[in-house]
């Protein structure tokens, strides 16, 4: 991927001078982090809305993006602190633009895997979930999909000067299109084309559901552990949307209703016809307003998409609609005292959904921090050797034939000690649920080492985001599902 020396240099100002420095990036909720992301957000309103609305704080400024695809826009920004680097992909809602609309509007769902043509010199490949039966949004498929051609090259630029930490924010139909573009950027890390240290940290803002349930499974796996957030206002109608349709078709394919016609054909004659009378009653309303849906969200809106994007071709749908609200949701209530404050009122429908009403909310929100609990502790406390490294050049036993790294947590004290295959290391590590961090100012010994044992070992600690153990004999060390090392319990 080229790199854009424009970017390059405004992230090199505002990261440090060497590429490892300590990443500040953190799992959870975060309070004040959501807050300043709000602040960012708000600045695609016009001139009286962004003069009205609390200034960010730790953040410049330093890139709009043109307009592209329906009426789609992002802007850059980078942290004020040089010790801290990160930067801010900031994903612009529903303008009162009719294309922007119609991006809304257009509400098939398409695989969550496979291509979008999206003129005739321009085809874009994509995968967001494993699960074949994973579908999303096709209107806010294709806002991402025009929005990555100039996001990517701008992540990769300030990659190159020492920012590895993203943060992903996006309000009303900016929160749909994150949860997307969260996803197809974590399938990038996954397939080696963004590098594995990077971290990503997502907040869904007053975001309507992004696809359906095997999309949601997929998506929540892949964040776990505190990287990803959808926050909602109690009082909002926009998160309830789209409108879902549940059929037969979109339950797991061991369930109860599998065999339902064969069992109904086995029963005697007055039974069987009274039984076939209400499951037909119960699922053929469902299966035709599905129908329905796509044609008229799906078939017909499509012609109206192609108008204004010359050269795009719809995309085959996917027979579903059921759409389901994704990721670790956190509720800002809207309490007696918010509602004398942002009354009910039908003639104005977003009197919830703005960014005022979410920044009252969430001022008043009183959210637990997050701390190792007991079972973390029991589990984790004690001695792990490497069994696995992930290195793309040479086998395990090669990266270290004569001592395996091992890692001992101590989290009474919140740190880990061990060795790297060669030289002792000592140093905190955070873990929060099931995330974990190293720091990456380990102490260490300055022996020798030949090969490249060491540092592919030294990368997967910093390039950690998550762990999960299995019998709680092994220790698997993730980047956001993709795996690291595996250690075994001494």
């Amino acid at each position: 991927m080229r790199h854009l020396p424009i970017f390059s240099l405004l992230c090199s100002l505002l990261a440090t001078s060497s590429l490892l420095s300590a990443q500040s990036l953190r799992p959870g909720f975060d309070k004040n982090e959501y807050l300043e992301m709000l602040k960012i957000s708000a600045n695609f309103g016009d001139s009286s809305y962004v003069a009205a609305f609390p200034k960010p704080e730790r953040f410049d400024f330093v890139y709009r993006s043109p307009v592209v695809g329906l009426d789609n826009r992002w802007d850059l920004w980078v942290s004020k602190n040089k010790m801290q680097p990160q930067a801010v992909l900031s994903l612009r809602g529903t303008t009162a633009n009719s294309v922007s609309w119609l991006g809304n509007f257009y509400a098939a769902m398409v695989p969550a895997k496979g291509e979008l043509t999206l003129s005739k010199t321009d085809t874009f490949l994509y995968k967001l979930a494993e699960h074949p039966a994973a579908a999303v949004h096709v209107g806010w498929l294709v806002s991402t999909a025009f929005l990555v051609k100039d996001i990517w090259p701008k992540i990769d630029s300030c990659y190159a000067t020492g920012t590895k930490d993203f943060l992903i924010m996006g309000h009303s139909q900016g929160g749909a299109i994150a949860y997307l573009l969260t996803a197809y950027l974590h399938h990038l890390q996954q397939n080696g084309q963004l590098p594995a240290d990077l971290r990503l940290k997502t907040y869904c803002s007053a975001g309507p559901k992004p696809g359906n349930l095997y999309f949601a499974y997929d998506y929540e796996a892949a964040t776990q552990g505190g990287w990803a957030f959808n926050v909602v206002n109690s009082a909002d109608w926009v998160p309830e949307v789209p409108m879902s349709i549940q059929t037969l078709e979109d339950f797991n394919v061991t369930n109860p209703f599998v065999n339902a016609k064969g069992i109904i054909k086995k029963q005697k004659l007055p039974k069987r016809v009274a039984m076939k009378y209400v499951y037909n009653r119960l699922s053929k309303p469902s299966r035709r307003a599905q129908k329905n849906y796509q044609k008229y969200l799906g078939t017909m809106t499509a012609d109206l998409v192609s108008k204004n994007l010359s050269g795009y071709v719809p995309s085959m749908y996917y027979n579903s609609n059921n759409y389901v609200r994704t990721g670790t949701t956190v509720v800002l209530l809207a309490d007696e005292e918010y509602m004398k404050e942002y009354p009910d009122n039908p003639e104005k429908i977003f009197v919830h959904h703005f960014h005022p009403p979410y920044l009252a909310l969430t001022q008043k929100l009183n959210y637990p921090e997050n701390s190792v609990d007991a079972m973390t502790e029991n589990a984790l406390s004690g001695t792990w050797e490497a069994t696995f490294v992930s290195s793309s050049s040479e086998e395990f036993e090669a990266l270290y034939p004569n001592k395996k790294p091992t890692l001992t947590f101590d989290l009474s004290t919140n740190r880990v000690s061990g060795n790297s295959g060669c030289n002792s290391l000592n140093g905190p590590v955070e873990i929060q649920g099931n995330s974990i961090q190293f720091s990456s100012q380990m102490a260490m010994t300055r022996m020798f080492c030949p090969g490249a044992g060491e540092t592919i070992f030294l990368k997967a600690l910093a390039a950690a985001t998550t762990f999960s153990l299995e019998n709680q004999n092994t220790l698997h060390v993730k980047n956001n599902g993709l795996l690291l090392m595996s250690l075994r319990r001494k």
